[in-house]
């Protein structure tokens, strides 16, 4: 690295310098001028120019200046007993958002549940929440759902669609055609009785499992392989000293990504000199786990296989043992020292170490469960008795479309799954589905598979209707309906048993099921109604595991080497690598803008996928970002933008998977490209790894809508980073001041005088993930709008909260820290001192405070501002259907357009504390209050408190020697505390 290239750098032009870059920076408040059309000197206006510009500026003024909308609210004619107008309801209940199933705490006010926050009772996610659940109450009032059951796309009455639908599987079960149900791997233990009282009342009935990302089902096989049973193991990275990933996005989108990052920020906690654990990461594209490692070593698709064996044959070696079927397989491009290292790191660990694996390649999953078996980790990182158990007569997907193609098949219901759109055959499904008599399908909407069958019967919400999940082997968590159905829909566990000639109501079949199997391992000493009552409150329960899951099945070696002959390595010198997003996953809720604006923590884009390419393979090619490349692979072609990303490996293109959608709804349909069909079909299994790429470079362009593009830190330490060692033997370490950059008391101001409290964040660059969960609980409880694609373009998107991204090192294999930004709060507002209609004012609780009708818009906060946090409400982003209104805040104004908005410090949380003491006649404690990033962070990184009391948590940060503060050299005396980002990398030096 030369001396005039910086530290730290957000993109590849800053690492260069590019002087247009810097240009561009300058130019804060630049309009976009339409395509051909040159900017104008400044010197080169005219006078009439002036005048045009003053006029329009006066008209902005006078616009900016309207009144708000008048919106009249409407009691209760009758009162129901439980609601207290301005008051919150919660509800304990489980997250539907994806197969982790989190415990969750729905907010309700009148009725309308507005905010997701984290079960800190419940003991997998413990009171974390990732971005996707806490836009899941989003999704609860989308206008695109649909609103009553259908035959033939016409509405129609459930009891006739029932008749209709029962007499047809009558039918086809008397001419012993097949009736197949295809499902998601996970569901919940009362949904799968369901589905088994379904199955024993059609004996030509068979479940088939559709994961549409392929990581649970590549899971499984590979313990059915070697371990006789098809489970997804329980993982427990808090317990590891040593973790090494091959391509598992666990921080971000594999498996239980929130109890992961709970979990793994516990076992690197370095706070007391405390034992810190090592983090591996070999993967082809940067992830937010990647970005997380203390080592990270880029990988090519096709040879995370080969790596893999290499370092099961070191283990095996260290072991003593033979594992066969290595041999050829362990020839790896990962330098011999390097897995060397980190065999011997995993070796001394022994039963602390971890290994996993994400991806859809069973080989790649055996031969990280042969490295757990040979560490001896069992019971300690690696519990198989603990972990889920799958579906063990389940048919494939491929099985399925072998038996449409012989029109073996009578009825297919689908129900969780939606394969014609994240299947490659999707679109040759829609012809098999012809020739079948029933098809049925229960989606909350006519999505690209729904669109295909003749019956509709959609299904509750998760915030509608009862269920549960079992997370862990043991806990069970249930699920509760928070608001009545909004629609004429049904729960489908009470189609099943209706169809199946049982009827009775979900919340029935569930809680006899809980009374019989539950309560009796429960091992409580009162009676059912008061254990029922209790589990309702806290929406979680561990009770004894079934007697079966007390011994971990025995391990078995030779069921390796037949895996292992499998995986043939790409052969194109390009290699494709289809993933998933940690905002938009594979896609369900491609319809929700809160997950489309949310900026990709690695990327920093929103609105749409594009191609990674890594940034030497982008200069061998002649691509830029925003260049379209086709891409080209199992005959079916695509057009995407590209997005130089660093940290990609130079034989690697990453295309993100859950966009493209058809029939999602008006937000999401036709947002980026559908990355499903480019996976391949190996046997009848989907691969969406290693696959041999075609491409070509076109000359048209599509702008990427990226937010936070400014890319420097100007020369200024924003970010601060020790090694671990340097750490536990300096608490300072990597905190000292840099030269020139020391700061001064002298101020024009003459200070602020706090009698009471002073309120102040810490945020932890150690523990913080980058996972962005803050980011749309900001959006959530604080009623940001939706800006939509063209106006994040214009970088207008108005997140109050941001996580700037870094990179650090050369731009293959940089390192990466993030941190989470929001208003400073400054002791020496800039802010403050500029506004001419005093609309921006400090309180005397220290919050910097921002008075909406008095603000006329002129912007010269957000000129003032030095950490660029203020964002300007350009226009009024109304919800286009009144359903989606009901998502909103109302301890929160909303705003008219022509306003200045940050953050807040959640100010409406604070009331609510103080409120609530006073009420309960106590004083304030350290706790009661917690802002909303900082409740459903999972990473537990943020820290809320009054700083004038010395013994709250805020305070305690404020003074620790890794505590510094940002832009002290001009004074701003900001009330926000960082904590320097702690690495253990071995080196025993900070680079």
């Amino acid at each position: 690295m030369s001396e005039t290239t910086p530290k730290y750098w957000q993109s590849l032009a800053a690492r260069a310098g590019d002087p247009a870059l810097l240009e561009q920076s300058r130019n804060e408040f630049a309009e976009e001028l339409p395509v051909g059309v040159a900017a104008q000197p400044p010197d080169a206006s005219s006078r009439r120019d002036f005048f045009k510009v003053m006029g329009l500026s006066a008209a902005a003024a006078m616009v900016a200046c309207q009144r708000a909308p008048v919106q009249k609210a409407v009691p209760f004619l009758v009162k129901p007993d439980e609601l207290t107008p301005g008051l919150a309801l919660w509800y304990a209940t489980t997250c539907g958002a994806c197969s982790a199933h989190c415990g969750v705490l729905l907010k309700t006010r009148d009725g309308r549940p507005i905010k997701v926050e984290g079960n800190e009772e419940h003991p997998v996610s413990r009171g974390g929440v990732c971005a996707v659940g806490q836009a899941s109450v989003l999704s609860l009032y989308d206008a695109n759902r649909s609103r009553w059951p259908s035959v033939g796309g016409t509405r129609a009455a459930w009891a006739d669609l029932d008749k209709a639908v029962t007499e047809g599987l009558k039918k086809v079960a008397g001419e012993g055609k097949a009736i197949r149900l295809v499902l998601p791997w996970v569901l919940g233990p009362t949904a799968e009785a369901a589905v088994a009282r379904f199955l024993s009342a059609f004996p030509t009935a068979r479940t088939v499992r559709f994961d549409a990302t392929g990581e649970l089902e590549a899971i499984a096989e590979a313990y059915l392989l070697t371990h006789g049973t098809r489970v997804v193991p329980d993982y427990r990275f808090d317990n590891a000293k040593v973790i090494a990933s091959f391509g598992a996005d666990f921080l971000g989108t594999w498996v239980s990504p929130v109890a992961f990052t709970r979990q793994y920020t516990a076992a690197r906690d370095a706070s007391g000199k405390r034992e810190m654990a090592r983090h591996w990461q070999l993967e082809p594209l940067m992830t937010l786990t990647g970005a997380s490692a203390d080592k990270r070593v880029p990988v090519a698709p096709s040879d995370v296989v080969p790596a893999l064996a290499a370092l099961v044959e070191r283990l095996a070696e260290k072991a003593g043992r033979t594992v066969e079927g290595l041999a050829g397989v362990a020839a790896t491009q990962v330098p011999a020292d390097m897995l060397e290292t980190l065999a011997g790191e995993l070796w001394a660990a022994k039963e602390k170490a971890l290994v996993v694996c994400g991806g859809d390649e069973p080989a790649a999953q055996v031969l990280a469960a042969v490295a757990n078996e040979l560490l001896g980790n069992a019971g300690t990182t690696v519990s198989v008795s603990g972990g889920v158990s799958l579906d063990a007569e389940a048919m494939t997907f491929g099985e399925l479309l072998a038996e449409l193609e012989a029109k073996q098949v009578g009825a297919v219901l689908f129900h969780g799954v939606n394969p014609a759109y994240a299947h490659p055959k999707g679109e040759a499904l829609a012809e098999l589905l012809k020739d079948v008599a029933v098809t049925v399908a229960t989606s909350d909407r006519l999505d690209e598979t729904a669109s295909l069958v003749r019956f509709h019967a959609p299904d509750h919400t998760p915030l509608e209707s009862w269920g549960d999940a079992e997370p862990r082997r043991g806990v069970l968590s249930l699920r509760q309906p928070v608001v009545a159905p909004l629609h004429e829909t049904r729960a489908t566990v009470e189609s099943l048993l209706k169809w199946a000639g049982a009827e009775q109501s979900h919340y029935d079949f569930l809680r006899a099921r809980w009374e019989v199997e539950i309560f009796p391992r429960a091992n409580v000493a009162t009676g059912f109604q008061a254990f029922w009552d209790e589990v309702v409150r806290q929406g979680v329960v561990v009770v004894l595991p079934q007697p079966a899951a007390t011994e971990a099945p025995a391990f078995r070696p030779e069921s390796v080497a037949a895996v292992l002959a499998g995986p043939v390595p790409a052969t194109g010198e390009l290699e494709l690598v289809l993933y998933q997003k940690v905002g938009l996953r594979d896609g369900a809720l491609a319809n929700n803008g809160w997950l489309h604006e949310m900026p990709d923590p690695i990327s920093k884009a929103t609105w749409g996928n594009y191609l990674c390419v890594a940034p030497s393979t982008a200069s061998k090619l002649g691509i830029s970002d925003g260049q379209v490349v086709e891409v080209s692979t199992g005959g079916k072609t695509l057009a995407v933008p590209a997005l130089v990303q660093p940290g990609t490996h130079p034989r690697a293109l990453g295309l993100a998977m859950g966009y493209g959608r058809t029939k999602v709804g008006r937000l999401g349909n036709e947002v980026g490209k559908n990355a499903f069909g480019l996976a391949s079909l190996t046997n009848g299994k989907v691969r969406r790894a290693a696959l041999g790429v075609r491409y070509q470079v076109t000359p048209a362009r599509k702008p990427l809508a990226l937010s936070q593009t400014h890319a420097s830190m100007e020369g200024r330490g924003l970010v601060r980073e020790a090694e671990l060692a340097e750490f536990l033997a300096n608490p300072g370490a990597g905190n000292e001041k840099e030269e020139g950059h020391g700061g001064h008391p002298l101020s024009i101001w003459s200070g602020h005088e706090y009698k009471g409290h002073k309120w102040a964040l810490a945020v932890d660059l150690s523990a913080c993930t980058g996972c962005s969960a803050c980011v749309v609980s900001c959006q959530a409880e604080n009623n940001i709008p939706i800006v939509g694609e063209d106006e994040a373009r214009r970088q207008r998107e108005l997140h109050w909260m941001r996580i700037d991204r870094y990179y650090e090192g050369e731009p293959d294999a940089p390192r990466v820290v993030h941190q989470p930004m929001m208003c400073q709060h400054c002791e020496n507002a800039p802010c403050e001192t500029v506004c001419p209609v005093l609309a921006t004012v400090h309180s005397s609780e220290g919050l910097n405070q921002q008075v909406y009708n008095r603000c006329v818009g002129t912007r010269y906060c957000a000129n003032n501002c030095p950490t660029k946090v203020r964002r300007f409400n350009w226009f009024d982003y109304e919800h286009d259907e009144p359903i989606e209104r009901m998502v909103l805040n109302p301890d929160v104004v909303v705003r008219s357009r022509g306003v200045m908005e940050k953050c807040s410090m959640c100010v409406q949380r604070i009331q609510e504390g103080k409120a609530l003491a006073k009420r309960e006649g106590r004083e304030l404690r350290d706790g009661d209050i917690r802002t909303a990033c900082q409740q459903s962070c999972p990473a537990n990184a943020i820290h809320f408190g009054d700083i004038n009391d010395p013994d709250s948590d805020v305070a305690k940060l404020a003074k620790s020697g890794r505590a510094y503060r940002l832009l002290e050299d001009i004074n701003i005396g900001p009330a926000v505390t960082y904590l320097t980002r702690i690495r253990n990398t071995g080196n025993g030096s900070a680079e």
